[in-house]
């Protein structure tokens, strides 16, 4: 903090979207300098719920050596859905479950696929005020009660920065999270 500014910088390993997560660190030591820096551990995860983080978390661990995992402490009784669909049928099935997800949650959804995928899969989903199509990184600080996510492996393939990038996207659901792949 300082006369006329204040920052809060997350330095959350696993969610860098720099391609060289040391380079990132490196460059904010230096942007830092020798200004007084006051670290805080973040424990406790009220975002998503345990269910949701489970399956982020290993996906974590996948991302980065020994990611510091919160704990989650809310539970849904729902678990993260996996469904894989023949890559003919890929977009119909985003289409039905982007549908079923507005039926089941009262907030807003996210459909989130790769950047080339995003006109193709915004062309077939509902029109819903509480609906967004986004590729991963636009995702980045943001949640919603439900997520879809398109093709998981291609998220991981597509990104600079591969598992951290699902990660990121995974931990945007608080409710609800279906992953639809070929």
């Amino acid at each position: 903090r300082g006369r006329t500014a204040s920052w809060t910088i997350v330095g959350d390993e696993a969610q860098s979207s720099w391609p060289d997560p040391t380079e990132s660190s490196a460059a904010r030591d230096d942007a830092l300098g020798s200004l007084p820096v006051h670290r805080f551990r973040l424990s406790t995860n009220y975002r998503n719920s345990a269910e949701i983080y489970e399956l982020a978390s290993r996906v974590a661990i996948r991302a980065i050596e020994h990611p510091d995992l919160a704990e989650a402490v809310r539970r849904t009784g729902v678990d993260p859905r996996h469904e894989v669909v023949p890559e003919a049928d890929l977009l119909e099935r985003v289409a039905a479950e982007t549908r079923t997800l507005l039926g089941l949650v009262e907030g807003t959804v996210a459909v989130v696929a790769s950047p080339s995928r995003v006109a193709r899969v915004a062309a077939v989903v509902p029109a819903d005020d509480r609906l967004r199509v986004l590729d991963p990184l636009d995702t980045k600080g943001l949640e919603f009660d439900g997520v879809v996510l398109v093709d998981p492996d291609g998220i991981v393939a597509d990104a600079a920065s591969g598992w951290r990038t699902l990660y990121v996207v995974l931990t945007r659901a608080t409710q609800r999270l279906v992953t639809v792949g070929a």
